[in-house]
């Protein structure tokens, strides 16, 4: 196949793709339906397309050979998710179209979440998630179906195994990552299990050993601090932010922001870049309070990558290559909300320290609670899928967190293509990202104007041509390193 039409029928795929998502995500459509796009691109996941390249690559060198990497890996993974496509479409429609009862009042199940983790009452809130359970338990059956096939898929490929597969593909030493997170966990696990305590008996009246996985998402709902977040301030201030790096949102016509409410719409927040760097679609539901900033932040920093990746660039840098790049510049900008200096702008926060202990705890939690991710997920795709790996996720989610933890969410609480490898190794280089923004702009980078220009230059145009590691080594690092990110935690909480 000729490069030029493997790089048009990139670009259609994914832009139909992330279209489809959308539409589907932001409850304008019911109904997910993946296996027309990929009955459309059929000739993009063939094994005859996938030998060719590979056969392609034998001869080449330097630009040419990253780019049939690149193709090799969609190739590849276009190849496992046909084979469950039909296990996606109804998995996503069954859990759109699901919905929970409680006291007399029907509640669409994706939106449950939300409610969720705003009921103070703890039986309800109990109530509530015993409910989502039972979707979850319906669920559950398609997600083994699924992961089952795509390992069996792994192997026909050639692999020894699904995570052979993921390491052969994005080139991450899967083990390795895990030795540094099980670091992490030991390093921070005494700071983790005394603020964790504390927070809970003070917030909740609950301790730790007590603590339920529904406790932990009113916990980190933060709704003492809501006043400091209002809704209605969301977009303003999201734009005065960048406003302060030199951009200017208004102008920048290839994004848009979808914050209606509608009853099916997923509250989780995403962006669907359809087509790089044309139209770029943020789908967020706001509810109030400190998260929406956090998520606008988080979303607003893939969007903007998105949005400034260079016309002219070639599709394969454009949308495939390694995703931690635009998860490190949406943590970029999430992070602006443990900066105390950016908090005292753009709110009017009161108790300082007891905000930054908050959101510093939080990001703990996620860090710890991603490493345990992945040591399970390192189990799951090495191992035959059935339900006995339920007790595994739960011992080894409990051992990094500290609270139970329910077996049901053995399937539902994992990513495709070990993604939590993408997020862990974005956290590290976002540290060294922002290490090296004060150094050159200063402690209130997001106040230099010269800031935003400089991202879009030296990073966002290049899209995700260069993984982290060769980004980190742009900036002046040796490589990727946690010790940063670690400092940082226990620097805070001393």
């Amino acid at each position: 196949m000729e490069i030029k039409e493997l790089r048009k029928g990139i670009e259609g795929f994914v832009g139909e793709m992330d279209e489809e998502y959308y539409m589907n995500g932001s409850g304008q459509k019911e109904e997910l339906n993946l296996s027309a796009i990929y009955s459309r691109y059929s000739y993009l996941f063939s094994e005859e397309l996938l030998h060719e390249i590979t056969a392609a690559r034998e001869s080449a060198s330097g630009e040419e050979d990253r780019s049939l990497r690149f193709f090799q890996a969609f190739v590849t993974e276009a190849l496992l998710d046909s084979t469950v496509t039909e296990l996606n479409d109804r998995f996503e429609t069954e859990e759109s179209k699901a919905s929970i009862e409680v006291d007399g009042e029907k509640i669409a199940y994706r939106m449950s979440a939300v409610t969720m983790a705003n009921e103070e009452n703890r039986e309800k809130r109990k109530l509530i998630d015993r409910k989502r359970l039972e979707v979850v338990k319906e669920l559950n059956p398609l997600l083994e179906k699924k992961i089952a096939k795509l390992h069996k898929t792994a192997k026909k490929l050639g692999y020894e195994n699904y995570m052979e597969l993921y390491r052969s593909l994005k080139g991450i030493d899967f083990v390795n990552l895990e030795k540094i997170m099980k670091k992490l966990l030991t390093r921070t696990e005494g700071i983790y299990v005394e603020k964790m305590d504390e927070f809970l008996q003070e917030n909740l009246g609950i301790t730790l050993a007590e603590a339920e996985k529904h406790d932990i998402s009113l916990l980190f709902r933060g709704k003492e601090f809501d006043r400091y977040f209002p809704k209605e301030g969301l977009i303003g201030t999201f734009k005065e932010t960048l406003k302060g790096m030199g951009i200017d949102l208004d102008s920048q016509t290839n994004i848009h922001l979808d914050y209606e409410e509608r009853p099916n719409k997923s509250p989780r927040a995403f962006v669907a870049p359809i087509k790089v760097p044309d139209k770029v679609m943020l789908n967020l539901l706001p509810h109030g309070g400190y998260s929406d900033y956090d998520t606008l932040l988080h979303e607003g920093g893939h969007a903007e990558h998105f949005a400034s990746v260079e016309p002219e660039l070639p599709e394969e840098f454009k949308y495939l290559g390694d995703v931690s790049v635009s998860e490190s510049y949406a943590f970029l900008f999430q992070y602006l909300t443990t900066d105390e200096r950016w908090v005292a702008k753009y709110t009017e926060m009161e108790d300082l320290k007891k905000y930054l202990d908050f959101v510093y705890l939080i990001k703990l939690f996620f860090l710890r609670r991603y490493a345990a991710k992945l040591i399970y997920e390192i189990k799951l795709h090495q191992s035959i899928v059935d339900s006995s790996m339920g007790e595994v996720y739960r011992k080894t989610l409990e051992s990094a967190l500290k609270f139970r933890h329910p077996e049901e969410h053995y399937l539902v609480d994992v990513d495709d293509g070990f993604y939590v490898s993408q997020y862990l190794r974005a956290w590290i280089f976002e540290a060294q990202l922002r290490e090296a923004l004060r150094e050159k702009f200063g402690d209130r980078w997001f106040e230099n104007t010269k800031t935003g220009p400089y991202l879009i230059k030296n990073l966002y145009s290049y899209g995700q041509k260069y993984n982290v590691e060769e980004l980190a080594t742009m900036l002046g690092y040796q490589g990727l390193d946690a010790e940063p990110l670690i400092e940082e935690i226990e620097d805070h909480f001393e």
